[in-house]
């Protein structure tokens, strides 16, 4: 079978370029590519010019939906069409689809921008259904899921923190926001910052660019218990490991749960030492132990509150 056939019968991609595939698709879908339209990019960036036919045969998607995504692509400006009878397509270099496709998102993001004192407006002459706003009430519970919603909550607590944001857990734990505006969020809080964490020399670019003074050595034997992040001692969010549901975390205002976590916190500062020294203070195991009791308590209604959370919205 020579190249051309093997093209044609859709052989370009075998098993072995699975993960790299894989990995340029969920790539793709963040620039806004649907799976078929990045499949279609992707084969002509190595088939070179095609007609929709070839494209059609050797992706085996429809006939009617190859054109419609031809035609999307066209339009976002990766791909273009030569005149013939039939026609061909072709792509434009990856560097240039890549820029076209980012100036493409900072433009969307933009009209966004534009349009958010619009909706602003048109909100505020819309009435309310009641006559005077309800109060906060105290010890409040909200599920958060998704990488993204967690983020949200994380810098408004750093934003809106002015006496202290307090952080422990592993690496690991942390870093899932990799590649995300965690560490500046932290970096620019202006509140005073302390993280207690592990740092390894094989994942400590997980806070890289924070102050080392910020930053203490957390114990191997607390490393599995929790992960959290305390603002001003008066809110907490706190994320619950060993759930089926990736990215998924509590955050609080209750004055006993963030207390003790907050108490667990200065206990383990005091005891730790900074990353790039070595501490021997006086440590109350007693206290520290209690604190650890009351910590697995409230991890167990923690649990319990979020996975019932989970149940509902799977219900709904």
């Amino acid at each position: 079978m020579t190249m051309e056939e093997a093209l044609l019968e859709g052989y370009v991609f075998d098993a072995r370029h699975a993960e790299s595939i894989d990995k340029i698709n969920k790539i793709f879908s963040q620039y806004g590519l649907t799976p078929n339209q990045s499949k279609v990019y992707l084969h002509l960036t190595k088939a070179g010019e095609k007609t929709a036919s070839e494209i059609c045969k050797s992706l085996k998607i429809p006939r009617t939906e190859t054109y419609h995504l031809l035609n999307s692509l066209e339009q976002k400006g990766i791909i273009y069409s030569i005149f013939g009878k039939p026609s061909k397509f072709n792509s434009i270099p990856i560097n240039d689809a890549m820029n076209i496709l980012i100036d493409n998102e900072k433009k969307r993001i933009s009209e966004l921008e534009s349009k958010k004192k619009t909706i602003i407006s048109l909100w505020q002459t819309l009435p309310e259904f009641h006559s005077e706003k309800a109060e906060l009430s105290e010890n409040r519970f909200q599920s958060l899921q998704g990488r993204n919603s967690i983020l949200v909550k994380i810098e408004q607590m750093t934003k809106t923190a002015t006496k202290s944001i307090h952080v422990l857990g592993t690496e690991a734990n942390f870093i899932k926001f990799y590649h995300t505006d965690f560490v500046d969020y932290l970096k620019n809080t202006k509140a005073e910052l302390g993280i207690v964490t592990t740092f390894s020399e094989k994942g400590n670019y997980v806070f890289e660019g924070i102050n080392l003074e910020h930053i203490k050595k957390l114990e191997d034997s607390h490393q599995d218990n929790f992960s959290f992040i305390i603002k001003d001692e008066s809110e907490v969010l706190f994320f619950v490991n060993n759930l089926d549901v990736e990215f998924m975390a509590m955050w609080t205002d209750s004055k006993s749960f963030v207390s003790t976590l907050e108490s667990l916190f200065k206990l383990i500062w005091r005891k730790s030492g900074h990353v790039l020294e070595k501490e021997d203070e006086e440590f109350d195991e007693k206290e520290y132990e209690h604190r650890l009791r009351e910590i697995e308590q409230e991890k167990i209604i923690l649990n319990y509150i979020h996975k019932n959370i989970l149940a509902k919205k799977r219900r709904t």
